[in-house]
């Protein structure tokens, strides 16, 4: 809840402090911070994988000072090749960007390694705490940024807020060392051998994670390089104002995965549907929130009410990609097909480009591109859900008729010109559907 607040504070009051331009180049930054978790090359994903479900008191701690160097060693030499590059070959914004993202990928890197072994130990109010402390703190920079110029004459730019950004990663990151001080220092065992292997387990997931965040931002990533800064900071707009509520479910999937690898095996198949479900009918009720968020784009923020029809495009998207992404990704881990999720992430990444690529070449329109990546999305959906389904036998098609449903009624319910009366029809058609396909699946769910 504090990280959504934060979410709504920095969502909205950014772009109205920096302009449209400014925040064009912020969100170019955190698109490209997309590709920095690559750079653990697998370690991370493989600890992730290796000891997923244990307790920390069992790990072994001269092994895990060893792991916790070599990142470490690993993450700076690639930060520093990083900044040398941005000082030498890069001007201008690019230059800003690329170096700061050099040393966002050190310190993010170390960040997600702690975090890791946070979340499959199960230490989930210490991930919590790390939370918390983040989005005040960048609830603050932004707020200060807010009153800076009502104090002094001050010219705020988005590299200012880009700076703050990256302090505080740092700060957690610093923090972690010290948390974890017991498998940061002192002696350690030298377990060269250890890497590669942690590597060649991790590293067809963190292909896959990028891979399926790339289905995620691959049209942001054209139209941040097919169209101008300004176009692409509306079109990123409306993917910000999405990001408000995937900040909701992602605290689903942070508890998912070592919750599963605990349960007895013969549950898993039973609570497939029903977690699909219950995640569906979470994600549908959120689109409530698209109504409200309209009006008040109209009112704060004029300048970006462009990016209203592409989040109307959009916004439905959430539904399918909260459930792959919190509901099969987890089960994929879970059943140690982690390769498999690769390779399926992998040709509908290809998919992807393609059907990005056809949209603008006959269309030339962002929103045209955001048509395409939510029909990838459904079939993306119904791929990787394939393999699930067969080894399960278990039905899909409750489900996916009450996606297509809800995805169906939302377009044509936000083509009514009245805001709050196309938000109650909206209300009544989710609450009818939910009732009559899934509630006892959510029921059953919740109960168990």
């Amino acid at each position: 809840m504090v990280k959504l607040l934060s979410g709504v504070l920095v969502g909205f009051l950014l772009p109205k402090i920096v302009g449209v331009t400014d925040y064009g180049y912020f969100k170019t930054f955190t698109l490209y911070v997309l590709y920095v978790g690559l750079f653990h090359f697998g370690i991370v994903d493989g600890i992730h994988l290796k000891y997923g479900g244990w307790d920390y008191q069992d790990l072994d701690r001269h092994s895990f000072r060893f792991y916790t160097a070599a990142l470490f060693m690993i993450e700076v030499v690639i930060g520093a090749v990083i900044c040398a590059v941005a000082m030498l070959f890069l001007t201008g914004e690019y230059r800003f960007i690329f170096f700061c993202l050099g040393i966002y990928l050190i310190v993010h890197n170390v960040t997600g390694y702690f975090q890791s072994i946070s979340q499959v130990t199960s230490r989930f109010r210490e991930l919590s705490q790390r939370t918390v402390i983040q989005s005040v703190l960048t609830a603050l920079a932004v707020a200060l940024l807010w009153i800076s110029p009502k104090i002094a004459p001050v010219q705020i730019s988005y590299r200012i807020y880009t700076v703050f950004y990256v302090l505080i990663e740092a700060f957690l990151a610093v923090w972690y060392v010290f948390t974890y001080r017991d498998i940061t220092f002192r002696k350690r065992t030298q377990l060269w051998s250890d890497i590669p292997k942690l590597i060649k387990l991790g590293f067809p997931l963190t292909v896959a994670n990028l891979c399926a965040s790339l289905v995620l931002t691959l049209d942001r990533q054209f139209v941040n390089i097919l169209f101008d800064t300004n176009t692409y900071a509306v079109y990123a707009f409306a993917y910000n104002m999405l990001a408000l509520v995937t900040t909701a479910t992602a605290a689903i999937a942070t508890v998912l995965y070592p919750s599963l690898k605990k349960a007895k095996e013969e549950s898993l198949p039973r609570n497939y549907p029903r977690l699909i479900s219950t995640v569906l009918a979470f994600a549908f009720g959120c689109l409530v929130l698209y109504f409200p968020l309209c009006a008040f784009v109209e009112w704060f923020l004029p300048k970006f009410t462009g990016s209203l029809p592409i989040y109307r495009i959009i916004f439905p998207g959430l539904a399918v990609s909260s459930a792959i992404s919190i509901v099969m990704y987890n089960y994929y881990k879970t059943l140690d097909l982690s390769f498999l999720y690769f390779k399926k992430s992998v040709v509908v990444l290809v998919i992807s480009g393609i059907a990005n690529y056809v949209a603008y070449y006959f269309f030339h329109t962002p929103a045209a591109i955001s048509v395409a990546s939510i029909v990838v999305m459904l079939i993306w959906y119904m791929y990787v859900e394939a393999a699930l389904v067969k080894k399960y036998q278990v039905a899909r098609w409750k489900n996916v008729t009450y996606m297509i449903l809800l995805m169906t009624a939302f377009y044509v319910i936000t083509a009514i010109p009245n805001l709050w009366i196309a938000g109650a029809v909206y209300v009544a058609v989710f609450l009818a559907a939910s009732f009559f396909l899934i509630w006892k699946d959510v029921k059953r769910f919740i109960l168990e």
